[in-house]
């Protein structure tokens, strides 16, 4: 797969099948989108192309960003290769880029670029300044330059169309068995070691804090959750702790993970990928320390017991 990142510097096709948009998480519905232009780019014999923007619009256009972001550009580039896409064009999207015309993006780099035979998109799909370039837009554009236009039905899921935006909404949930149908997959990121209180150790329940490696990856809720460890080709269950730790008076966000296993090391200068299966409970502020460690012996049955049915659910 080829990654372009400047329209500068993309050779001009002379014909393509193409789909935009920013992608972020790949759920299943956009698998749909991606899956059919890969098929009908290998039936035509050209490439299929995927044009989207880093970063994500909404950091650009927002008053006030915050983080939420699925899937890191280098996951997503990653997945975009597995489910077999020839090209990628990533867009620097800016404050200036913002003010393209739908029909200015559409003829200078949808057309003069890509040429396309085949262009699919979803129902709530829409590009160019003040989102002009919707699907009543495209369906001209494209009957006029003689381009087929695909756009799949929205995929639901009981009862519910999946979305990026549902998706993030499940996560600060914590409802991580939904984020699974809808994702396909368990909800995680690549993350890396930060220096903590080391008040685990004294608990009898070392724990490793850590931080997305990428800044601006949507945090799960806090409470305490059923996890796994990706690290060194080998993957271990945890029990992650998201939250402010209010027993201790604290008020910044910490995560932090105790693997449950006798055969891990440490996690200590390494940087690993977490997945987070199972929210078990909230955050809650204890007494003292003594009623927390026994909530936490609690919790970590709780885990144990759902390993197995994770292992056997899942295939995990």
């Amino acid at each position: 797969m080829e990654v372009i990142t400047s329209i500068q510097d993309f050779k001009k096709l002379s014909s393509s099948v193409i789909t935009v948009g920013n992608y972020d998480g790949i759920h299943k519905g956009h698998h749909d989108v991606l899956s059919y232009i890969v098929k009908e780019g290998r039936k035509r014999n050209i490439p299929s192309c995927l044009i989207t923007f880093s970063p994500n619009p909404f950091y650009v256009l927002s008053d006030k960003p915050k983080p939420i972001t699925l899937q890191s550009q280098d996951f997503k580039l990653k997945t975009l290769k597995e489910i077999g896409l020839d090209k990628v064009l990533i867009i620097p999207f800016t404050e200036q880029f913002s003010l393209t015309t739908a029909k200015v993006f559409a003829e200078t780099v949808l057309k003069d670029l890509f040429n396309p035979e085949v262009i699919s998109v979803g129902t709530n799909h829409y590009f160019g300044h003040k989102k002009e370039g919707d699907l009543a837009f495209l369906k001209v554009f494209c009957q006029e330059n003689d381009i087929k236009l695909h756009v799949p039905e929205m995929i639901e899921h009981e009862g519910s169309t999946i979305s990026s935006s549902l998706i993030r909404s499940l996560i600060l949930d914590g409802n991580s068995s939904k984020v699974y149908d809808y994702l396909g997959r368990f909800y995680g990121f690549n993350a890396k070691i930060v220096s903590g209180s080391n008040r685990g150790k004294t608990m009898n329940y070392p724990t490793a804090n850590f931080i997305p490696t990428f800044k601006n990856q949507l945090l799960p809720s806090t409470g305490v959750y059923l996890s796994r460890v990706f690290l060194d080709g080998e993957n271990y269950f945890g029990m992650t702790n998201a939250g402010v730790r209010p027993t201790f008076n604290e008020k910044k966000f910490v995560m932090e993970v105790h693997i449950l296993s006798d055969k891990f090391g440490n996690l200590y200068d390494k940087n690993f990928y977490i997945e987070f299966l199972h929210k078990i409970r909230d955050e809650k502020k204890f007494d003292n320390m003594e009623l927390l460690i026994e909530q936490i012996e609690k919790d970590k049955e709780v885990c144990i017991k759902l390993i197995d049915t994770f292992k056997e659910k899942y295939e995990i």
